[in-house]
Order: C-alpha cells, then sequence, then structure tokens
C-alpha cells in the first residue's frame, strides 16, 4: 500500500543540496531507497521560501505571456531521472466559485501513476485522499475492463506528512481541501516508467474508465497513428518495425493500424503477427482486426 511516512525534522535543506542528495545517493528504482530519502525531502520542506519566491517568479513573468503550462504545477528543479515539483491544490471554495478550473486539477478522479513518487504537504489543511490497490500485471488495458481493486485507507494529507506512492500498484481519489494547500514531489522519471499505461478508473463499476491523453504513451499513440495517412515506403518501415518491437503496446497496436492504412494490402501479414503478440490487448485487437477483414 502507500507509505505514509513519520520523519519529523526541524532541520532545513535548500534544494540544490537536496537534488544533489538524491542524485548521489539514491536508487530511483527501488522504493526501500527513497523511502530512506524522506527525511531528506521534510527538511526540504522546512524551507519556507522555496515556493513562494518561486512563485513570484511566475507572477512577475505574467507580462511576457509566458506559457505556463499547468496551473497545478511549479517545477523547481530537475536532473537525470528525476525532478521537485510543487503542486497547487485550490480550496472547495475556489472551485465551487469557479475562481479555479476544476478540470485543471485531479480531484474526484480515481487514477494511478505509472511512477514512484514522495510527496509531503508544505502548506495548508491537506486534501483527503481515497487509497486503492490494485496488480497491473493482471490488467489487459481496454477502457471498459473490470479490475480487482481493493480499498485500503482514507488519509488526510495533514502538513508535514510525507507519502510514497508506487507506480502501478496505487491507485487514489482526491478530494479539495478547505483551504490552499501546497505539497512537494519528488517524481521519478526513469526512462521504462515511461512505457507503461496510466489509467484512470471507474470505482463504482471497478473498471478502467479512460486513459489519460496527457500521458507520453497516448501522445506518442496519437503521433504514430497520423502518421498511417501522410507517410511513403520508409515510413511503412518504420512503422513495420514498431508494431513488430516496439516495448509499448499500445504503440504496437497505432502503428499496426497506421501500416495497413498506408499500405492495405499488408493488413493480413500485420494482423495476423499481431494475433501472436505476447500482450493480450494487442492479440485482441488482432482478431477483431482478422474477423473485419474475412467479412464479404
Amino acid at each position: 500500500m502507500a507509505l505514509t511516512l513519520h520523519c519529523e525534522t526541524e532541520a532545513t535543506i535548500r534544494l540544490e543540496e537536496y537534488l544533489d542528495r538524491v542524485e548521489a545517493e539514491i536508487d530511483l528504482r527501488d522504493p526501500d531507497s527513497l523511502v530512506a530519502s524522506a527525511p531528506w525531502l521534510r527538511a526540504l520542506a522546512n524551507d519556507r521560501s522555496l515556493v513562494v519566491n518561486r512563485l513570484n517568479r511566475y507572477v512577475e513573468e505574467s507580462y511576457s505571456g509566458r506559457d505556463y503550462g499547468s496551473a497545478q504545477a511549479i517545477v523547481l528543479g530537475r536532473r537525470k531521472d528525476f525532478y521537485v515539483r510543487a503542486n497547487l491544490w485550490p480550496s472547495t471554495r475556489d472551485v465551487a466559485t469557479a475562481r479555479v478550473y476544476q478540470d485543471q486539477f485531479s480531484y474526484n478522479l480515481a487514477h494511478d501513476h505509472n511512477f514512484n513518487f514522495l510527496t509531503v504537504n508544505y502548506l495548508g489543511p491537506g486534501y483527503e485522499t481515497d487509497i486503492y490497490e490494485y496488480d497491473y500485471d493482471q490488467v489487459v488495458g481496454y477502457v471498459g475492463e473490470p479490475v480487482e481493486m481493493r480499498f485500503l485507507e482514507r488519509v488526510k494529507f495533514r502538513q508535514g506528512m510525507v507519502m510514497l506512492y508506487r507506480a502501478s500498484r496505487d491507485l487514489h481519489v482526491q478530494y479539495p481541501p478547505d483551504e490552499l494547500t501546497v505539497t512537494l514531489n519528488l517524481l521519478i522519471s526513469v526512462p521504462e516508467t515511461r512505457l507503461r499505461e496510466q489509467y484512470h478508473f471507474d470505482l463504482d463499476r471497478r473498471t478502467i474508465a479512460a486513459l489519460p491523453a496527457e500521458l507520453e504513451a497516448s501522445e506518442r499513440v496519437s503521433f504514430v497513428s497520423m502518421a498511417g495517412g501522410l507517410g511513403d515506403a520508409n515510413t511503412a518501415q518504420l512503422l513495420d518495425d514498431l508494431a513488430d518491437r516496439h516495448p509499448c503496446r499500445r504503440t504496437r497496436i497505432a502503428a499496426a493500424d497506421a501500416l495497413c492504412r498506408l499500405v492495405p494490402a499488408e493488413a493480413g501479414r500485420v494482423w495476423e503477427r499481431a494475433a501472436r503478440d505476447p500482450a493480450p490487448l494487442v492479440r485482441d485487437r488482432a482478431r477483431q482486426r482478422l474477423a473485419e477483414l474475412s467479412l464479404p
């Protein structure tokens, strides 16, 4: 389950020192190593000028027409394969009065993450979150698929608390706090995590509800799909290679679909190969396409 870590400290470290320590001493692929670093994130949260200084810079740059990217996140520092950001969580009142736009925040949305991350409540009373657990390896990956999930606990994420969320195991739904809350997150971005799926869930039906459009895999799938309408012989060979060997199952499907639009005569061969794919999601799509090809 997601771990609540108790690491009270009055020590303070600055951002660059924190980034240096994580880079030098933490195995980013090992959750136990991340847990060991939790007191450092708690000490970083004791730097009370950290977020406001960066926020002031963002406000000052409002004159420049700067692209903020996300209303919720302020990137504080980045190193190879990890970064630190502040997340802003507007209050129930802010959302109810449309002072902020609710669809920019992940409230009332059950979701998982395809990366491990540590988070600490930096400021404010904290949101409440319901935490569930599921087995990523038992999921095929299609919208509407039933998913076995287990409710673990409801947590009030109070100021100073530190939590570890495990990649593709913990899913949760967050609710607006009573007052503006700010969290600091250490997010792990090793290459292999970007190939894993991430899901939105329907908790009432216990199913996959959607695949996030902003996920790197979704963006890659969209790009590959468009290649089927604009390509040449070289594009066809590249799509054939992707459909056969890309580690992301959704990318393999998108490449096969795109190749068959680009070179319709190849459809039988492409989908027969896909029908032998190790991933059930790919095999199911291939069988569907082969059945369509056999229709008169």
